[in-house]
């Protein structure tokens, strides 16, 4: 297949991008030059969308990874945040549907809110942020072209674009440094190794338009910070103030018995191998 890869050259992105360079011929539409030297690269930044419908039409399949991500990043710049997850999104889905090209979705865990409620992909989402808000309203148009929509889990692991700011990775990061500090605690939250989620793109892709739950584990914030400091022997503080509300439990059974996905990594996982890699820095 011929396929674009929206964001490629971002945390999830290099792995994927690696990833299908070995099935598919692959192109990265970002504004940072991809890591695979070897994969072609379209300079563009996603919110010009007079581009996209000519973009489109080259490739059998699109898969939309660009956006701003997290409820921090999106409060920042909320122009910014709608511009990109939503209305380059819709027209990026627009130009796919007219030029036939299949597309899927990088959507997120967080359309399910803060209600600590178990989520299948038949219960309705409840996003209280402008980041779920901004993924679920372009959902829609997703599948009204007929597309995939994978909701992610929150990321973890090495990646050779490597995100300290993910709470997996930060925890680790801080118990290297002596002490993890939790807030709250109690907020139950799914988890997704990033060669995971990878495989799940490559999963479905070709496949027919569905959306699905994707992650791995799903764990208080505490039981999180527990893990990684009984691998990595830090202090570990508790602070009554919650800092980040979202909580939920995410059900991956539709993704595993339909297109055969298996988790192969989890948080555990993580931990050595960001340990390895920030202890090489």
């Amino acid at each position: 297949m011929r396929v674009l890869v929206t964001g490629g050259s971002g945390y999830l992105g290099s792995v994927l991008v690696t990833r299908l360079g070995e099935r598919h011929d692959v192109t990265v539409l970002d504004l940072r030059e991809p890591l695979n030297r070897e994969v072609e690269w379209i300079k563009e930044n996603i919110r010009n969308n007079g581009r996209l419908e000519n973009i489109a039409e080259d490739f059998d399949s699109v898969i939309h990874l660009a956006a701003v991500v997290g409820d921090a990043a999106c409060n920042k710049d909320p122009n910014v945040a709608v511009e990109t997850n939503y209305i380059a999104t819709k027209a990026l889905a627009k130009a796919c549907k007219k030029n036939g090209t299949q597309i899927l979705f990088a959507s997120t865990c967080s359309v399910y809110g803060a209600t600590g409620l178990r989520y299948s992909e038949s219960d309705d989402p409840q996003p209280f942020s402008l980041y779920g808000m901004t993924k679920l309203v372009a959902e829609k148009d997703i599948l009204d072209a007929g597309g995939i929509v994978l909701r992610l889990a929150t990321l973890h692991g090495y990646s050779p674009r490597l995100r300290l700011d993910l709470v997996v990775n930060e925890f680790v990061r801080k118990a290297m440094a002596g002490r993890i500090v939790v807030y709250g605690g109690k907020q139950l939250r799914p988890f997704l190794h990033v060669s995971d989620a990878a495989d799940a793109f490559v999963q479905a892709l070709g496949t027919g338009s569905e959306v699905y739950n994707v992650a791995s584990e799903n764990m208080t914030i505490l039981e999180l910070a527990q893990t990684i400091a009984g691998l990595i022997p830090c202090k570990l503080g508790v602070m009554e103030q919650i800092v980040d509300k979202r909580s939920y439990v995410v059900d991956s059974t539709k993704i595993r018995e339909r297109l055969g996905l298996e988790f192969k990594r989890g948080v555990k996982d993580s931990v050595e191998e960001l340990k390895s890699a920030l202890s090489n820095r």
